[in-house]
């Protein structure tokens, strides 16, 4: 070969192999990623239908395939919804399915209550977020379902009970409950509210009667009241859970019956940099209303910000007994009278402040008489008043 004959050969060689390089080059694309997302569903006379999306991050020429399983969280498979579980695909140009899942009717009165889908072994695609919640709200009232008021089961799906007291024998279990005593002084005179009671350890004030713990408010002369306090500070804390407690309010103006909560540090950073959850509180003059209530803060400061809500009946809560549950959960707080909600908050809802409630907190149970809320006794308040509580019964999730 000659000279020009070879360097004409090394110029073909040269192109062929940069052509070879250019094609070996280019990027091989990423697959799409499918994500399933959160939903809600309601329950409705005669059944209805929650939907799962199934989206791809783009749609490509071939089918995406994928199998799904649906699991009760809270929600009771074949109860609550229908168990369900297969393969999908999305179809070329798609970039969504959708997973229907049948939701069951009843007539029980329940809390919101969840269940899941989950997505596995995608082909033609790699699984981001691979689980979704579904949220089922109720659609029934809240009737008395005991002779004496509203009572909730003691087991509860998704659930295992952690602890309960339903004050059996004739006293408190000292292990667990501890008294306040006085009148807040010097620390806290008023307990803060201006309140008017002395809290005792008096029989006459605090007591177990009948299955049910009592904590009764008197006048104790002189234009003094007696009452007590009772607390599981340093004993029990609890964190993420069902709360149901049972209870029968007092009634008349002055008269502030709670179930609430505090952050068990409180003693190392105060209030409300503690947080603190109110489940229940009644003014006696409005004794068709309770209202539950969240406070929270920044520490050092002497006041909180909170969001509350409000739980009304036709007749006074001194009626009949009612069940006042918290669900709480990280993130969030749910309240319900009866299992039907009310209220709820999340750190969305912290107005640019530190969300409090992911800590342990310790429960509370007083009857306060008088203060800066309810305002004082007067002419038309009759005492004794009492507060009665059946049970407490806290569930941790499975």
């Amino acid at each position: 070969m000659n000279r020009m004959g070879i360097l004409i050969s090394i110029a073909i060689y040269l192109i062929l192999a940069c052509g070879d390089t250019q094609e070996m080059s280019e990027p091989v694309p990423d697959p799409p990623v499918i994500s399933v997302s959160d939903t809600r569903g309601f329950e409705m006379d005669g059944g209805s239908i929650v939907q799962f999306e199934v989206r791809a991050s783009f749609a490509t020429e071939r089918d995406i395939q994928f199998d799904y399983e649906v699991k009760g969280i809270t929600a009771e498979p074949g109860v609550d919804f229908t168990l369900v579980n297969g393969s999908l695909s999305i179809p070329p140009g798609e970039s969504r399915v959708f997973v229907d899942v049948v939701i069951l009717d009843d007539d029980v009165n329940e809390v919101d209550e969840s269940f899941n889908l989950t997505i596995s072994n995608g082909q033609g695609a790699t699984i981001g977020s691979n689980t979704g919640i579904a949220i089922i709200s109720d659609d029934d009232d809240a009737v008395s379902n005991a002779e004496d008021g509203y009572i909730t089961s003691e087991q509860h799906f998704g659930y295992n009970l952690m602890w309960s007291d339903e004050f059996v024998g004739d006293q408190l279990d000292l292990n667990t409950y501890g008294f306040e005593l006085g009148d807040g002084c010097p620390n806290l005179c008023g307990w803060g509210n201006n309140e008017l009671q002395l809290y005792t350890d008096s029989d006459e004030n605090v007591f177990i009667d009948n299955g049910k713990l009592i904590i009764k408010a008197d006048e104790g002369g002189e234009g003094k009241y007696n009452s007590a306090r009772v607390t599981t500070k340093g004993k029990r804390d609890f964190g993420f859970s069902r709360m149901d407690i049972r209870a029968k309010l007092p009634k008349g103006q002055g008269i502030w019956p709670a179930i609430w909560m505090l952050g068990s540090n409180i003693d190392d950073v105060g209030w409300p940099a503690s947080g603190e959850i109110d489940i229940m509180e009644l003014v006696g003059h409005e004794p068709e209303k309770v209202h539950g209530t969240a406070h929270w803060g920044p520490q050092g400061r002497s006041f909180s910000t909170f969001s509350t809500g409000t739980y009304s009946l036709a007749e006074g809560f001194d009626q009949a007994f009612h069940v006042f549950t918290l669900i709480w959960e990280n993130d969030r707080l749910d309240w319900y009278v009866d299992e039907t909600k009310f209220h709820s908050i999340t750190p969305a809802d912290m107005q640019g402040e530190a969300y409090r409630f992911n800590a342990p907190f310790y429960l509370l149970f007083n009857v306060a008489v008088g203060g800066n809320w309810p305002g004082n006794p007067d002419e038309t308040t009759q005492f004794p008043q009492q507060m009665e509580v059946d049970y407490v019964r806290v569930f941790e999730r499975n």
